[in-house]
């Protein structure tokens, strides 16, 4: 406040000379100035003048009057400039009347009372007219008294001339006194002024330097506060990897079986009870997941990529894992493309799948009858890329106006009963709102409670410069026929995970080199051939990171361009960077999709071969 206060009266005193310098470029001060100056001039030469000829003593008079005009400027700067003005005049007036007397009437010195008019309306402008009146008048009477009754009826003898002569000084002096008093009043104000300034100086001066240092404390703290922080974000990326980890390992067991009994033609009422097995555990995952996707959007950790993909193939695969939970319900599901849409676009095709998947989870989710589906339109093309308009749309529940406004915030649904009665955290379509923005698309919503819902998703994809018929789709081959024989290490430690990838292997006729750690890994291939390696990255000993450096620094080519895929339970974006910074060639994340590890031994087996 303080501060403030005294930057205020600094502020104020800066305005006021600016006023006092406006003053004094106006035209009247400029005139008296400049007048003043040049009659004290005038009368330093008539002073030089008189004082060589004796004939006449007017010494006396022209230096008092030379002192006099010369003063008077120094008077119209400290305030008084209508006083000033007014003196000027008047000893402007004096000295014609008394150059006149001294001169006599056929001089014609009485003339300049002319101009001494027009000074008086160059001195005062029309917000003084009275003064510019006065200041004529008195010019007028002088003229009247010199015309009329000096040069006929007076005449002064020697000791009125001395009182004439005295007065005159007189005036000079008073005139002098005045100026000078003020000087130095002003200059005690000036310098009282200036002795305020300095403590006010110095109190800012000693505020600053406390500022100063509660400024430094400030950011000393910031910096403690801001470890504290770093160590508190990398606590919590350390227990959401423990945590994915722990938790994604029994789900890896528990889908991965799930599937691999399903295969084996279970009996109708065991196949009903795997089904129910498989959707609560897909469930789960989709929860787990929700919380994991959450926590790294909010530390900014997402990250997207930019690959070539089949549309028509992600919708389908999209449709295709919500069929049985559908068809339980008589629920159809369909998707309708645009033919204007290409069939391969550049974008994240994970990313994608994710928005896609929770609004058709919700769609599926609250509609009981009717049907859900994805509708594909292209709204824009220009300079290699184009807009493309996903509309999921069911015939479900609908979402009244008022909560429209508030479902894509955390943890909102419709109403308070909806995750007892439908389950879900209320994080999906958050995250689904915060991936389409962060690439740079919008989502929307239309719905009429009862009726039905429309989420409407816009996003901007790229146009591949050369569609390929390989882009983004391995499944090319018959599994069976095209992997015979094939060999692939798997690298892991878990005994339950062991057993249900050798089962997935098994039936695709693949054959499974088992290594429970890095170093017994780096053992195994050593000795035996390898098509590809399906390693763990947290186990003892040697680690995945630590094994796949070791096996890129082998001599032989064969072994040391072997294909390595990391299957782990860590589920992160620091994960990801690291398994490929170690030398993997790619990535699979427990829980893992039987169709998705199929299409990765496909692409790196068989391109290899």
């Amino acid at each position: 406040m303080h501060t403030l206060s005294g930057l205020k009266k600094l502020a104020s005193a800066r305005d006021l000379v600016k006023d006092r310098v406006e003053q004094i470029n106006n035209t009247g001060i400029i005139v008296l100035h400049n007048v003043s100056f040049s009659l004290s001039a005038v009368s330093l030469l008539f002073l030089i003048a008189f004082r060589i000829n004796d004939s006449i003593s007017l010494s006396w008079f022209f230096l008092s009057i030379s002192v006099a005009f010369a003063l008077i400027p120094i008077l119209a700067r400290k305030g008084y400039e209508n006083t000033s003005k007014f003196l000027l005049l008047a000893y402007v007036d004096v000295c014609i009347l008394i150059l006149s007397s001294v001169f006599g009437k056929n001089m014609f010195i009485q003339v300049f009372y002319i101009p001494a008019c027009g000074l008086s309306i160059l001195l005062f402008d029309k917000e003084h007219a009275s003064l510019r009146n006065l200041g004529i008048a008195l010019a007028v009477g002088c003229y009247f008294v010199l015309d009329y009754i000096i040069f006929d009826k007076v005449y002064l003898s020697a000791n009125e001339g001395m009182i004439v002569k005295w007065s005159i000084l007189s005036a000079a002096f008073v005139t002098t006194w005045m100026t000078f008093n003020k000087f130095s009043e002003s200059k005690e104000l000036a310098e009282e002024q200036t002795q305020k300034l300095l403590e006010k100086t110095q109190s800012l001066n000693e505020e600053l330097l406390e500022k100063k240092a509660q400024l430094e404390e400030n950011v000393q703290e910031l910096e403690e506060a801001k470890e504290k922080v770093e160590e508190g974000s990398k606590a919590k990326s350390e227990f959401l990897s423990t945590m994915s980890h722990e938790i994604r390992t029994p789900m890896n067991a528990i889908i991965g079986m799930t599937n691999l009994l399903v295969k084996d033609n279970p009996r109708e009422d065991q196949l009903e009870q795997l089904e129910i097995l498989d959707f609560s555990a897909k469930t789960l995952l989709a929860l787990i997941n929700d919380v994991l996707d959450f926590s790294k959007i909010e530390s900014g950790k997402i990250e997207f990529e930019e690959v070539p993909f089949n549309l028509e193939d992600l919708l389908n695969g999209v449709i295709e894992s919500f069929r049985f939970s559908a068809d339980k319900k008589d629920v159809l599901l369909y998707t309708d493309k645009d033919e204007g849409v290409p069939d391969t676009i550049v974008g994240d095709p994970n990313r994608l799948t994710q928005i896609l998947n929770n609004l058709m989870s919700n769609a599926v989710k609250f509609t009981e009858e009717g049907s859900v589906g994805i509708v594909v339109n292209k709204t824009s093309e220009e300079d290699g890329q184009l807009d493309i308009m996903f509309e999921v749309t069911d015939t479900g529940i609908g979402i009244s106006e008022e909560k429209q406004k508030e479902i894509f915030e955390s943890f909102t649904q419709e109403r308070t009963d909806t995750t007892r009665i439908f389950g879900g955290t209320g994080l999906g379509l958050t995250i689904s709102k915060k991936l389409v923005e962060l690439q740079n698309g919008t989502i929307d919503i239309e719905s009429e409670k009862g009726k039905g819902s429309t989420f409407f998703v816009e996003m901007p994809f790229g146009i591949p410069e050369e569609a390929t018929e390989e882009v983004n789709s391995f499944s090319q081959y018959n599994m069976s026929e095209t992997l015979h024989g094939s060999t692939v290490l798997v690298v892991e430690d878990n005994a339950i995970n062991q057993k249900v990838m050798m089962r997935f292997l098994d039936k695709w006729n693949i054959k499974v080199i088992l290594a429970e750690d890095g170093e017994e890994a780096l053992k195994k291939i050593q000795h035996n051939f390898v098509n590809l390696v399906l390693m763990d990255l947290q186990m003892p000993k040697i680690d995945g990171y630590e094994a796949t450096r070791l096996i890129r620094s082998m001599d032989e080519k064969q072994k040391s361009n072997v294909p390595i895929i990391a299957l782990t339970a860590a589920a992160l974006k620091e994960v990801k960077e690291k398994v490929y910074a170690s030398g993997m060639n790619d990535y699979l994340t427990k829980p893992f999709n039987p169709t998705e590890l199929q299409k990765k031994l496909e692409h790196y087996i068989l391109n290899k071969q």
